[in-house]
This record gives structure tokens, sequence and C-alpha cells, in this order.
């Protein structure tokens, strides 16, 4: 758990809950700790978390709940509910994988904005994310978001090799109609894959160049540029 957060949830102060164990292996992921379910750190318990959520309230606007991938545990919907019994708003993360989780809850009213990441183009998903993978639940997931008409963006980490114009231009036909599409830089660190710590990533100037030529298709913008980080 991170106790308070102002980036993860655009406009809004929320603490972040990270759920460990993912479907996907991307080997540039830089939650490494959290992808085979060991996880990073302590569990929190509910207990504990609920006690300090229920302090802050009216300071913390609600929960970021990312991981690791958070719709492949079954009772996912319960903290939803749990954290919506409280007074929390909740900002779900997903990859998009698991639509029928997705839509109970979208159906259900127990997410208040959808981040989902889109990895490239869909016919090279498999060879990324290193697992089988039904790919057009990518597809159906990013339909559903789009047409819920809930507060959500789409995400892409534009990774040297695996994605470029091409991929994004088809990305963002895809999610026609979103409300953004956020490009984000990749950041050579802490990767799944410690090869990629070595990828140079595209230019700033470039990523700006794209997000421009992809507004016509969606609305973009750039997140992490890697002069905001230098010193860092």
């Amino acid at each position: 758990m991170l106790p308070s957060s102002m980036i993860d949830w655009p406009g809004k102060i929320c603490a972040v809950v990270f759920l460990t164990g993912c479907n996907f292996r991307c080997p540039y992921c830089h939650n490494p700790e959290l992808v085979a379910g060991g996880g990073g750190g302590e569990a929190v318990a509910w207990e504990d978390l609920a006690a300090y959520l229920e302090d802050r309230i009216g300071w913390i606007d609600g929960v970021s709940i990312t991981g690791g991938e958070p719709t492949i545990h079954d009772d996912l919907p319960s903290l939803c509910r749990r954290l919506k019994g409280i007074g929390m708003e909740v900002k779900l993360d997903t990859n998009g994988s698991r639509p029928r989780m997705l839509y109970r809850l979208l159906e259900e009213g127990l997410v208040d904005f959808v981040a989902m990441d889109l990895k490239t183009s869909l016919r090279r998903y498999p060879d990324l994310v290193g697992r089988p993978l039904d790919v057009q639940a990518v597809r159906e997931s990013a339909g559903m978001i789009v047409t819920w008409g809930g507060e959500h963006e789409f995400r892409c980490t534009v990774v040297p090799g695996w994605v470029g114009y091409a991929e994004l231009q088809e990305l963002a036909g895809m999610v026609r109609g979103a409300h953004r599409l956020v490009l984000q830089q990749f950041r050579p660190e802490n990767t799944l894959d410690p090869a990629y710590r070595e990828v140079e990533p595209y230019p700033d100037e470039l990523l700006l160049r794209w997000s421009e030529d992809l507004s016509a298709l969606v609305p973009t913008r750039v997140r992490g540029l890697t002069a905001m980080h230098a010193g860092s």
C-alpha cells in the first residue's frame, strides 16, 4: 500500500493498493516483485486499511487499485464494495484481459475511474506478454470502457522495439471515442527482464510529436517525460 499519491488519479489524492500476481509477463514491467504473486512487502490487513482510510475521509478522495493485475482476483468486487462502503471512490488499473470481471465491476457501479493499459498491436500481444492470450478480450474490454461513459483513460508505455507510431495508430483507432490516450515514456529501471534496463527510450520530442498527430484520432497526451526525471 502507498498511503497517498497525487499522481495516480488525475485531479485526486488517493491511496494506492497493490494486488500481487499478474497473468502477463511483459519484459519491461516495472513492478517485477508483484508479477509472480509474492509481493514486495508486508501484506496489509483489511482492518488496518479501513481504519487508515476512515481517519482520512475528506482528505483522501479514493483508492487506486493496481498490481500486478487486479482482475485476476475473484474477490476484487468484494474489495471494491468494501471501499465504497466506507465512502471511498475507486480507481482500477487493468490490462483488459478479463472483460467478464470488468463488466461486473462496471455493471455494479463498483469503480469510478478505469485506466487500461494498451501494450502493442493486437497481433503482437501474445509475444509481448509471454502467455497464451485471446486478444479479442483486450478489444472487448477497450470497447466496454469507451461505451461505459464513466471517467477513464487508456495508457501505452512506449517501449522501443514493441511500440512505434504504427502500433500507436492502431491502438488509437481501436479506442476512438475514449476520453484520452496517454503515451507513457519508458523508463529503463527495475524491469522484469534486466536486458530492458539497457534500452534507450525514445526522445521526448518524438513522443510529443506523436501525441499531436494521434490527437486527430483520440485526445492524446504524454506522461513521464525523461526531462522531468533528470537529476532525480
